[in-house]
């Protein structure tokens, strides 16, 4: 089974995939739409015969739901009915700011990030969930 993560926001969702022993992740090239979500991730849970999505859940500094956290429940609830499979929400703090000091190590400046930046946070994310689960 392959695991799929969603760093989801209100224009762009980042993404990454497991390989299918849940032990890599890896982002995908680019980052979806945010208007065309649902559409593509269902192609994406068919093709690439993923079994579960995580989905970055936005918190504060204090661990509470970010305001943003019910338009993506919203979305969440949207993507289940569309693929019928678990998702799992998981803490995505820091992950878009790591993800982006990794970047800029790289020496891709602020301005080229844009476009890598969501699925670098999107496999920071399900590195960090896979990790756990050993």
């Amino acid at each position: 089974m392959r695991v799929l993560a969603l760093d989801w926001g209100t224009k762009r969702v980042g993404l990454a995939v497991s390989d299918e022993g849940e032990k890599i992740a890896f982002a995908l090239d680019k980052p979806i739409d945010s208007k065309d979500a649902i559409n593509e991730i269902k192609q994406l849970v068919q093709k690439l015969e993923i079994g579960l999505i995580l989905i970055g859940l936005p918190k504060n500094l204090k661990g509470e739901e970010a305001s943003s956290a019910k338009k993506l429940k919203l979305f969440a609830d949207d993507l289940f009915k569309a693929v019928g499979i678990p998702l799992n929400f998981v803490d995505e703090r820091f992950t878009t700011v790591e993800a982006g000091k990794r970047l800029k190590e790289q020496g891709i400046k602020q301005k080229d990030q844009r476009g890598i930046k969501d699925n670098i946070a999107a496999q920071l994310m399900l590195q960090q969930y896979l990790d756990t689960k050993k």
